[in-house]
């Protein structure tokens, strides 16, 4: 899958950004508080319109009506990283009772194992400690290794970073 952002434009934050990630390749964003990481990756999901540029998948435009259909070939691990009270279902039945880095980790490799061509990950608002960080790095360097797209807010790997 080929994953193209063309002289993007959201907002103040970001403008006139462009970047590609294809098969098998590791891209990792990095950037300040508020520099628009977070905003990025939710364009690229189709949650919100850019202001300017475009956006591609496989060389076909990301509309609001063609959002749904990629959305599927995607695979997202959330800034955020709640549950509604109550939810059951994917094995998540105690994750209240994790802390943040198992939250995450579990999050990552469900959404690796689902196999989807595309990977977005987005970090958690707080630190995670070292270990996990370490396996993070591994986890999405062996699923780029796999031939899957990866695109990841990470400033730890420096390997095909981009701030913004």
């Amino acid at each position: 899958m080929m994953l193209e952002l063309h002289n993007v434009t959201l907002g103040q934050q970001l403008r006139s950004f462009s970047l590609t990630v294809g098969d098998g390749q590791l891209v990792t964003i990095t950037g300040l508080k508020g520099s628009g990481k977070t905003l990025l990756l939710r364009a690229i999901l189709g949650f919100i319109p850019v202001d300017g540029g475009h956006i591609s998948i496989d060389g076909e435009l990301l509309t609001p009506k063609s959002a749904p259909y990629f959305r599927r070939q995607f695979a997202y691990v959330p800034q955020h990283l709640s549950l509604p009270d109550g939810y059951r279902g994917m094995g998540l039945e105690q994750w209240a009772d994790l802390s943040v880095d198992e939250r995450y980790l579990l999050l990552l490799r469900k959404a690796i194992a689902t196999g989807k061509p595309l990977l977005l990950v987005d970090e958690p608002p707080q630190l995670l400690s070292e270990d996990t960080y370490v396996l993070v790095d591994r986890l999405l360097q062996e699923a780029a290794a796999k031939g899957i797209a990866v695109l990841a807010v990470n400033h730890r790997i420096t390997q095909n970073q981009v701030r913004l």
